[in-house]
């Protein structure tokens, strides 16, 4: 297992320093974050060994888990998941980044859990740009009203845009839908210059993200294998 995700990690970047040099972009503008979750600490520990320090857990509960577990300044922590409001304590509590914000009473809650812990979470706005039922995620016409609410919280650094895009077969769709996340986030910029992070990308479409400006990376599988 060790020497797989050794592998699996040494590959990922040497597709990534492709996929960048290709569209004349610097690796060193990508953030890759390992998705763990259901993934154990043992396998965590192994890819702190092989270099990475992003990881990102979907569900509060396991993150609080592992953040007990693996309390180390080595480990910046992402959440991703859908955010349920009970859960918000435990994620103010360990979460460096959180991707997932989409509405005005989970910001204002977790602005809140963050002044009680004295501590700066990074946010990034999730826009559903399919417009898909079953995806969290704010309109994109929403997307800066809900900057604006950020930008005006204490506790909470606006960093970006987070997106889904519909898994899709159709080139030319995948296409489109990943322009509109960096027509999104171009429009954030000009209003909110430290708003440029996109979260776009995974284990399926992570070169095309690169092509399309994302700098964050959500990669589960390639790297840890199958979820059993």
């Amino acid at each position: 297992m060790q020497n797989n995700i050794a592998e699996n990690i040494k590959r990922i970047k040497f597709q990534i320093n492709n996929t960048c040099k290709a569209c004349h972009r610097n690796d060193d503008e990508i953030k890759l974050i390992a998705v763990s979750k259901k993934k154990s600490p043992e396998l965590i520990k192994l890819a702190i060994e092989n270099g990475i320090t992003n990881f990102g857990e979907n569900y509060a509960q396991e993150l609080f888990e592992k953040f007990k577990v693996l309390e180390s300044n080595n480990i910046i922590w992402h959440f991703i998941g859908p955010i349920q409001s009970n859960k918000i304590k435990s994620i103010a509590k360990c979460a460096d980044w959180i991707h997932s914000l989409d509405r005005e009473k989970i910001i204002r809650k977790l602005d809140l859990e963050c002044k009680k812990n004295n501590k700066l979470i990074n946010g990034c706005i999730q826009i559903n740009v399919s417009m898909e039922d079953s995806k969290s995620g704010c309109l994109p016409e929403e997307m800066f009203d809900i900057a604006k609410l950020i930008e005006s919280m204490k506790n909470i650094k606006l960093k970006g845009i987070m997106a889904l895009p519909k898994l899709t077969d159709d080139r030319f769709e995948k296409e489109l839908l990943m322009k509109k996340v960096k027509d999104l986030s171009d429009s954030l910029v000009k209003k909110y210059p430290n708003a440029g992070s996109i979260s776009l990308g995974t284990t399926s479409d992570f070169e095309e993200a690169i092509t399309h400006g994302s700098n964050m990376l959500r990669i589960g599988e390639s790297i840890f294998g199958k979820r059993l």
